[in-house]
């Protein structure tokens, strides 16, 4: 037992130690010295499947849908290390994303069955707002880890959506339209360029409410029994967020940014001023040289002339 809370202890030590030396070792830095705090996000979104009730003695299923997301954000930094941001972005989500491929023997010869499968998409405008807390840690040069968590508030356009395949298959959705706070996570990392700064980061959001809930029904086959259930789409997704910052024009602030001290021109420029700068150093002393000897030479006649 005493081993157990020996190793337990040394385990909290480490962890702790480790930790500590992240934070110590992490400099103190300001990632957006030299760049907007207003910048763009882009979102491309691979949305969950459907929940949909099984249909029997039919191949009838939910994919991935794919949206995106566009708009402008802000950053308000509290500390170098945390911050909120803030946006408003617009895009398309699926209502209906469904695929289905009935027998031959259940539709008419007329209805031309190519042995291929149907499908069905249908996006819907979305209007988003959210509001994440974001944690950042410097890593390496130009490169900076960071976290965010948060609500996203949302409205997905209000509808009944309905989708057909001639008289065989029908699906109804909608959507009352309201307003909704979702749950959003966000890991990245923020890319320090001289034209840019570029965050790229893995995003998943979790609705608490579903995006639309509908029916479905197979009718009118030849052999095949009818056959309905419900339809869900939750409108949970995961995907990639691409956000851009722009860098000021000042040629003071671009000097000083830390992006363009890293790059080879603006380091050969230093080097240079910086030799300019030894070279005059070397002649102002040269000529404070002359000028104490100068000195020296007519208090030396002086004292011999006494």
């Amino acid at each position: 037992m005493m081993k157990q809370y020996l190793l337990i202890s040394f385990l909290f030590l480490a962890t702790f130690t480790n930790a500590q030396k992240l934070f110590t070792n992490s400099k103190d830095f300001n990632i957006f010295h030299g760049y907007t705090k207003w910048g763009i996000q882009l979102d491309g979104l691979l949305y969950f499947p459907a929940e949909i009730d099984p249909a029997n003695n039919i191949s009838f299923y939910s994919q991935y849908g794919i949206g995106y997301k566009l708009g402008p954000i802000y950053n308000l930094n509290f500390t170098n290390h945390f911050g909120l941001r803030v946006g408003a972005l617009v895009g398309q989500v699926p209502a209906i994303n469904t695929h289905f491929l009935l027998k031959k023997d259940d539709i008419n010869a007329s209805d031309d069955y190519q042995h291929k499968k149907w499908a069905i998409y249908s996006p819907m405008f979305n209007y988003s707002f959210p509001i994440l807390f974001e944690y950042r840690n410097f890593s390496i040069d130009r490169y900076t880890l960071s976290f965010d968590g948060g609500i996203q508030i949302e409205r997905t356009t209000g509808a009944v959506i309905t989708e057909t395949y001639k008289k065989y298959y029908q699906t109804t959705v909608s959507n009352s339209g309201n307003w909704d706070i979702d749950l959003v996570f966000k890991a990245g990392w923020y890319f320090q360029f001289k034209p840019i700064m570029l965050q790229t980061s893995i995003v998943y959001k979790y609705r608490l409410i579903d995006q639309y809930v509908g029916n479905y029904s197979f009718n009118n086959l030849n052999n095949s029994a009818d056959v309905s259930g419900k339809y869900i789409q939750k409108g949970n997704y995961i995907g990639l967020s691409f956000d851009f910052y722009f860098h000021h024009r000042d040629r003071e602030v671009k000097m000083s940014c830390h992006a363009h001290t890293q790059s080879t021109l603006v380091r050969k420029r230093k080097k240079r001023a910086q030799r300019i700068k030894e070279k005059e150093r070397k002649r102002q002393e040269k000529i404070r040289n002359q000028k104490i000897k100068k000195i020296r030479k007519k208090t030396k006649k002086k004292w011999i002339f006494w």
